[in-house]
């Protein structure tokens, strides 16, 4: 039996990986987007590294939601603690709030295309809404597959309002460094809580793995894993910051 407050290191591994995969990305982007070099990130190799990375993030987020909520149900029906919906809301504030934090820097440095619904954007919101969904298992399945239906259907459509930009009704010229909406994005995040109520029933894995340390760099990958947030809130500035002191970004550019 897996202690409450232990941790699986292939969930931190592979949310790790999805991290190096972004950071990756995001740099090639910047070098693109500021004219240091011509690469093609809109289509092939790149484009599906790009969005693979998102995918796996926020799949094993969802799947990383519903493992704490098996582990908190043990706790509530043992009588240690009640049911908490401020846990979910505390932390949907949070990561909302860091959201707001990269609209004001995106809108003072790249007002044309600052960032309004992006991924922390997302993650704040899901956090709350994905609590009704946590107790679901294969539903979940059907429920994702309707956002991401949803999704595909809104992609290439645009509207004449931007109230609803949160949910993927893109307005009418609608330009930005960093989109996640609900549709289809969402879907993701049910289907890795569909996985984590399947393979991780009750807080506990459901399947065998060797021991950790047999795996080839599973050290530096949990590290990442552990502390992705705060290396994608500051991956951006310390890219930027690498550029400039390498000569390779005018100042005056940003």
């Amino acid at each position: 039996m897996e202690r409450r407050s232990s941790r699986f290191w292939e969930i931190d591994c592979l949310r790790g990986l999805a991290v190096i995969l972004m950071l990756a990305y995001h740099f090639l982007y910047d070098l693109d987007f500021f004219g240091i070099a011509d690469i093609e990130l809109r289509s092939g190799t790149l484009l599906y590294i790009g969005r693979g990375a998102a995918f796996l993030f926020i799949l094993i987020s969802g799947t990383a939601l519903s493992i704490s909520r098996s582990r908190d149900l043990k706790n509530i029906i043992s009588g240690k603690t009640m049911e908490n919906f401020s846990k979910y809301l505390r932390r949907g504030l949070r990561l909302f709030s860091m959201g707001l934090i990269i609209t004001g820097i995106t809108w003072i440095f790249f007002p044309g295309q600052y960032i309004l619904f992006g991924i922390l954007h997302f993650f704040g919101v899901s956090a709350v809404i994905a609590y009704p969904f946590l107790k679901y298992g294969k539903e979940n399945l059907l429920f994702g597959l309707f956002f991401g239906i949803t999704g595909l259907y809104l992609k290439d459509r645009t509207f004449g309002f931007s109230a609803l930009l949160w949910l993927g009704l893109r307005p009418e010229g609608f330009v930005t460094l960093d989109y996640f909406p609900l549709f289809p994005w969402f879907g993701v995040l049910l289907t890795g809580i569909f996985l984590g109520n399947s393979l991780y029933k009750g807080g506990n894995r459901q399947f065998k793995l060797p021991e950790a340390d047999k795996f080839l760099l599973q050290k530096p990958f949990s590290w990442i894993g552990k502390h992705s947030l705060s290396i994608y809130f500051i991956h951006q500035p310390l890219f930027l910051g690498l550029l400039l002191l390498n000569g390779l970004l005018d100042p005056r550019m940003l």
